[in-house]
């Protein structure tokens, strides 16, 4: 059992939270800080959790272990910095940096400090997603041959918030939503060579873009392609296509394999929906049991490190117009 500290107690801060709160093994919350404690009095007292008015402060607790990132992307790099010179481990929501410089940084100091960084991409977790990687390593689809992945939803919500500036969220959507397909594709097709993106405002009421899409070539020679709006309603879906059939990712709960015009199957989970917590829950859990010397989680550093290089290669692209080639930046 490892004592972890939330770090940004808005809405996902909370879910983090709760999804461990009805009894993990591994982990549990005993500390929380935000930038502005008077909105989470409440709720702190309630989950049981020691509220700090500074990172310094919270990560002075010689209780805690971990510290667990829910914060402005932008502030990450400096944040794990400071957990890697107090003796923390770090899991951090995504993206883990915005760029692969600091990212790159961020990862040698927790590995120089004898520490385990995570990274967010808590549908990795998801009973679908964990199925159709099964499919695609088995050979069930055969050679794979193009993927593609749409996340979307309704960021209007968000004005007046720090999500709703462009420093936060380059190439619209891509920061909050469609980071995780490119941590999927990753996951299911592996490393990514090049990409070329669009992305622009069309209707939001603030200015960041909405509309972004990402053409993908793989290092293996596949292709892909993915899109995320940012003013619409949720969408998560993902399809992989091989040459003996294709498997398609749909919400949280639901994969569907087909190998012909008559063989097709859809399988479904129960107690699945977003935000799908039981997900959240088995992400934190492998990060714990990596802190304790267990399993290693699943995302390596490299691939963090991987992941980070492929989105600053989408907003430079998405800035530019070019087929841009993603950096390699070594550990």
């Amino acid at each position: 059992m490892i004592n972890a500290g939330i770090v940004g107690m808005g809405g996902w801060g909370r879910a983090l939270v709760e999804s461990v709160s009805g009894g993990s093994d591994a982990i549990r919350f005993i500390a929380g800080m935000t930038r502005t404690p008077s909105r989470a009095v409440d709720y702190a007292g309630k989950a049981g959790l020691r509220l700090y008015e500074s990172l310094d402060d919270l990560l002075a607790d010689d209780e805690l272990d971990a510290v667990v990132l829910a914060t402005p992307h932008s502030t990450h790099p400096g944040q794990i910095l400071a957990a890697a010179n107090a003796g923390k481990h770090v899991y951090c929501e995504k993206p883990f940096c915005l760029g692969a410089a600091d990212a790159a940084e961020a990862l040698q100091a927790l590995t120089a400090n004898g520490l385990k960084a995570a990274v967010g991409h808590d549908r990795r977790f998801y009973p679908n997603t964990v199925a159709l990687k099964q499919a695609i390593d088995t050979g069930e689809l055969g050679r794979m041959v193009q993927i593609e992945g749409n996340f979307s939803t309704n960021l209007a919500p968000a004005a007046g918030t720090w999500r709703d500036s462009r420093e936060e969220s380059p190439a619209g959507g891509m920061t909050s939503l469609g980071i995780h397909v490119v941590d999927a594709f990753i996951h299911l097709f592996g490393r990514i060579s090049r990409v070329q993106a669009v992305s622009r405002r069309v209707a939001l009421p603030f200015d960041i873009d909405d509309a972004t899409i990402v053409t993908v070539e793989f290092e293996g020679g596949q292709l892909g392609y993915l899109g995320t709006v940012a003013s619409t309603a949720p969408l998560w879906h993902l399809r992989a296509f091989g040459s003996g059939g294709w498997g398609e990712v749909v919400d949280h709960d639901r994969l569907t394999i087909t190998k012909s015009r008559d063989q097709s199957e859809t399988r479904t989970w129960e107690n699945h929906g977003y935000p799908c917590l039981p997900s959240v829950a088995a992400a934190l859990e492998a990060f714990a049991r990596d802190c304790e010397g267990g399993a290693p989680f699943p995302i390596t550093p490299d691939e963090i490190l991987h992941g980070t290089a492929v989105l600053e290669a989408i907003v430079q692209s998405a800035t530019s117009g070019d087929r841009v080639p993603v950096s390699k930046p070594i550990l």
